[in-house]
């Protein structure tokens, strides 16, 4: 889904865009929110290990999430913005990634019926799961090397 496909969902008759979408009712609508751009920025610490008394470099991440403003489409708003130790980073995507493939089995078992997702964001969606499989990989092979 693009920033246009944020714009493009609405409860009206679409816009002849042919890869807009009408979602029926407002309840949804009004609480989507769409994460145009992510920021992570590695902040290194020094620190000290408590169970051996040794100093170690504490790698602490700042991560923010930010979605169009709505009045200006080249401005943002961001909505998440905290420091987070690299670990407890690298749970939050584990445990999303959990719910993830969760959401997505039932995706499957739920399109198994006559009505199927759209097949250009189901595609895009697979795409960025493919993304982002690649870049655990890379991470992985990095920390791997640190020991």
């Amino acid at each position: 889904m693009s920033n246009d496909d944020l714009d493009s969902l609405k409860t009206e008759e679409p816009q002849g865009r042919s890869d807009s979408v009408v979602v029926y009712g407002n309840a949804l609508l009004d609480r989507l929110t769409y994460v145009s751009t992510t920021f992570s920025s590695l902040i290194m610490s020094m620190g000290r290990a408590a169970r051996d008394d040794r100093e170690i470099l504490v790698p602490l991440v700042e991560v923010k999430f930010e979605a169009p403003s709505g009045q200006d489409e080249t401005a943002s708003k961001t909505f998440f913005s905290e420091l987070l130790p690299l670990e407890n980073l690298a749970f939050v995507l584990e445990d999303v990634s959990s719910d993830l493939a969760t959401v997505c089995h039932q995706l499957s078992t739920v399109s198994e019926g006559p009505v199927k997702p759209d097949f250009r964001r189901l595609a895009e969606t697979r795409k960025f799961l493919q993304d982002a499989k690649s870049n655990l990989d890379k991470c992985l092979a990095d920390l791997e090397r640190i020991g």
